[in-house]
C-alpha cells in the first residue's frame, strides 16, 4: 500500500502540536494562571492586567492611609502627654493663688510651671519620620506673601509711627501670635485679642495674645510697600492695632475712664472712644467722617455713650472727632503736644505705681483742664462726652472759634499733620511711611521685627490628603499641640501672673480637647478609608480570578491528553526507524489492532 510521504511530516507537527499544548498545561498549572500571555486570550489577558494594575494601586493606597493613621496615633499620643501636663500646670496654679503662700514659695511652683511649659515646647517639636507632627497645615502662596509683608514692613512701620506720633512703646514683656487666615469669610480683615490678668479688677498688665487677619479682604495678589493700592489701608489698619497693643501695656486698659473694670452695660472700663480715637488719630481718620457724610449733628450723636466698640462707621468717625476735639481743647489749654502729652501722663502714672483711678482718663482731664470744670474723676469721662455732643459742632462752626476739622484735603488729619496741629501735610501714603528712619524695609524678612514685642508665627505644614474609593481626596485635618509661647506673661511668680495663668489654662484645654477630636475625627475618616478600598479589593481580588486562575481539573486532563498524543506520535516515528517498518504499515497496524479491539 502506497502512503503520502507527508505523513511523518504530520506526525512530527502533531507531536509538536501536543508537546506545545502540553507546555501551556504546565504553565498554567505551576502558576495557577489560566491566562500566562498575551496570546492566550488578548482581551481577557488585557482586562486581567488592568484589574491588578488597579488592585496595586489600592494595595499601596491602604499602605499609605495605614502610615497616616500612625502619624494620626502620634499626633494623639502627643496631645494625651500635653494633657497630662497642663492638669498639673492647673493644679501648680491654683496652690500659687493660696493666699496663706509666699512669693518664694510661688517661685518654687514658677520653677516647675516652667519645666513643664519647656515640655510642652517639645511635645510640639515632635516630628514623625521627620515631618512635623504639629502644625498649622500648608500656606497659600498668597498666605506665605502676606506674612513675607508683615515681616519686611507693616508690623514694623507701625510700631515706629505709633511711637512717633504718641511717644509710646511696648514694655518688651509681652509676646503675642499672628494668625493668618487664608480661608473663609469673616466680615472684618483685622482684629487683636488679649487677656487680663483678672477681668474684675483694674489690670495693667493685659497680655496682648494674638493679632489676627483675614487676608481674603485684601487683594490678591498681596502687594505690599511701596506697590500697595492707593488708598494705604492695609498700612493704616496695621497702626491701629498696634496702637491698641502700645496702650494696652502702658495703661490699665480695662478700667480707662474712671478705674473702675464696670461701667454701665461694659465689663472693660468703658471708654471705647478713647481707644478707637485714638487709634485712628495716629494715622488720620478724616476719611471715616468724609464717607459717614461728614461732621454734623447726626454723627456727633452716633457716639451713645461711647463705652462700647463702635459697630458703624459713623460711629467710628464719632469716637475719632471726639479725640480731635480732646486734642484741640488740650491745646487751648496750652499742652501744646495735646493727647499725646495726655497719654504720656497717664502712662507715667501707671509705671510710677499709681492707682487706676489715678491714672485714669478722668484723673487726666481733672489734671489737664482743672479741677474747677472737672472736680470728679467718677464722671469726668461722662462730662467731657457730653460737652462734646453739645458743643462740637457749634465750635466747629463758629469761624472765631480755633477747632475745626478739615475735610476733602490732601491732609488725612493725623496727630501732628496739617490740620490737627499745623504741621506738615501728612497724606495717606505717608500717614504710615514705607521708609525714613526705622521704616526702612527689610530684604531678608524677619520672625521678630517689632522692638518692644515678642511674636509667635503660625507653623507651616505640608499637604496631605486622604483618598477615597469614590476617587476624590478629603483635605487631612491638621492640628496644633498648646505652647506657652508668652512665658513672661504666663507664670506663677506672683498672684497677677498666676490668676491670668489660671484663667488661660482652662481655654487652652478646652482648645487641646478641640484639636483632640479633630486627631480623632482624622482617625475615623482614615479608617472608613481603609475599610472602603480593602472591600473594593476584595471584590477586585474575585474578579480577577473569575478572569485569570486556572480550572485545575480541567487543565490536568488537558495537560494527560496532550502528553498522551505527544507520547504515540513520538513512539510511532520511533519504531518505525528502529524496525524499518513502512509508516503505512505502522498505521495499518494501529488501524487493525483498532478493529480488532
Amino acid at each position: 500500500m502506497e502512503i503520502n510521504q507527508q505523513v511523518p511530516f504530520r506526525l512530527a507537527l502533531n507531536a509538536n502540536a501536543a508537546l506545545e499544548e502540553q507546555r501551556h498545561s504546565q504553565s498554567k498549572l505551576s502558576s495557577g494562571k489560566k491566562i500566562v500571555d498575551s496570546v492566550s486570550d488578548s482581551g481577557a489577558y488585557s482586562q486581567s492586567l488592568s484589574l491588578e494594575n488597579e488592585m496595586k494601586r489600592k494595595e499601596h493606597t491602604i499602605n499609605n492611609l495605614q502610615n497616616l493613621v500612625s502619624f494620626s496615633q502620634s499626633q494623639l499620643d502627643g496631645l494625651q502627654q500635653a494633657g497630662k501636663v497642663l492638669l498639673r500646670m492647673n493644679e501648680l496654679a491654683k496652690l500659687s493663688l493660696d493666699i496663706t503662700k509666699q512669693d518664694t514659695d510661688r517661685s518654687n511652683y514658677d520653677y516647675e510651671f516652667k519645666e513643664l511649659a519647656f515640655e510642652l515646647d517639645s511635645i510640639n517639636q515632635k516630628k514623625f519620620n521627620d515631618l512635623d507632627l504639629f502644625s498649622d497645615g500648608p500656606f497659600s502662596d498668597e498666605k506665605k506673601q502676606f506674612i513675607q509683608i508683615l515681616q519686611s514692613q507693616w508690623l514694623k512701620a507701625a510700631e515706629q509711627v505709633v511711637k512717633d506720633r504718641l511717644g509710646l512703646v511696648g514694655t518688651g514683656k509681652d509676646t503675642f501670635k499672628v494668625n493668618v487666615n487664608d480661608q473663609g469669610s469673616e466680615p472684618y480683615s483685622i482684629s487683636l485679642t488679649w487677656n487680663y490678668s483678672d477681668p474684675d479688677s483694674p489690670d495693667n498688665f493685659v497680655d496682648v495674645a494674638s493679632l489676627n487677619y483675614e487676608i481674603y479682604n485684601y487683594n490678591l495678589p498681596i502687594s505690599g510697600p511701596p506697590n500697595d493700592p492707593d488708598f494705604y489701608i492695609t498700612d493704616r489698619l496695621n497702626a491701629v492695632l498696634m496702637t491698641y497693643a502700645v496702650l494696652a501695656e502702658n495703661l490699665y486698659f480695662n478700667s480707662l475712664a474712671n478705674g473702675n473694670t464696670k461701667k454701665g452695660s461694659s465689663d472693660s472700663g468703658g471708654a471705647e472712644w478713647f481707644k478707637s480715637g485714638i487709634a485712628d488719630f495716629v494715622h488720620g481718620g478724616d476719611f471715616l467722617l468724609e464717607f459717614s457724610g461728614g461732621f454734623t449733628q447726626s454723627t456727633i450723636d452716633s457716639f451713645g455713650s461711647g463705652d462700647s466698640q463702635a459697630s458703624t462707621l459713623e460711629q467710628r468717625a464719632s469716637y475719632y472727632a471726639a479725640v480731635r476735639f480732646l486734642h484741640h481743647e488740650l491745646k487751648d489749654a496750652g499742652f501744646s503736644d495735646g493727647v499725646k502729652e495726655m497719654l504720656g501722663w497717664m502712662s507715667e502714672k501707671v509705671s510710677n505705681g499709681s492707682s487706676s483711678k489715678d491714672s485714669s482718663i478722668g484723673a487726666a482731664l481733672q489734671h489737664f483742664l482743672g479741677t474747677s470744670r472737672y472736680s470728679n474723676i467718677n464722671i469726668a469721662n461722662d462730662e467731657f462726652v457730653q460737652h462734646y455732643t453739645d458743643n462740637a459742632l457749634g465750635f466747629h462752626n463758629d469761624s472765631t472759634h480755633s477747632f475745626q476739622i478739615t475735610l476733602g484735603d490732601p491732609d488725612t488729619g493725623a496727630i501732628s499733620g496739617a490740620n490737627a496741629d499745623g504741621g506738615k501735610i501728612i497724606t495717606h501714603k505717608g500717614a504710615v511711611p514705607d521708609s525714613g528712619t526705622g521704616y526702612e524695609p527689610v530684604l531678608n524678612p524677619s520672625t521678630n521685627p517689632l522692638d518692644k514685642f515678642g511674636l509667635k508665627w503660625e507653623k507651616e505644614g505640608i499637604s496631605m490628603n486622604t483618598p477615597n474609593e469614590d476617587g476624590k481626596e478629603v483635605v487631612f485635618q491638621f492640628t496644633n499641640s498648646i505652647t506657652i509661647d508668652d512665658k513672661n506673661s504666663y507664670n506663677l511668680r506672683n498672684t497677677s501672673s498666676a490668676r491670668l495663668t489660671l484663667n488661660l489654662l482652662e481655654n487652652w484645654l478646652g482648645e487641646l480637647s478641640d484639636q483632640s477630636s479633630t486627631v480623632s475625627s482624622n482617625l475615623h475618616s482614615l479608617n472608613v478609608s481603609i475599610e472602603k478600598l480593602q472591600s473594593s479589593l476584595a471584590n477586585y481580588s474575585s474578579a480577577v480570578s473569575r478572569i485569570s486562575d486556572t480550572d485545575y481539573a480541567s487543565e490536568t486532563t488537558n495537560f494527560v491528553k496532550n502528553q498522551i498524543k505527544a507520547e504515540n506520535s513520538v513512539s510511532i516515528l520511533s519504531k518505525g526507524n528502529e524496525n524499518k517498518i513502512s509508516i503505512g504499515e505502522l498505521l495499518e497496524g494501529v488501524k487493525i489492532a483498532k478493529s480488532n479491539s
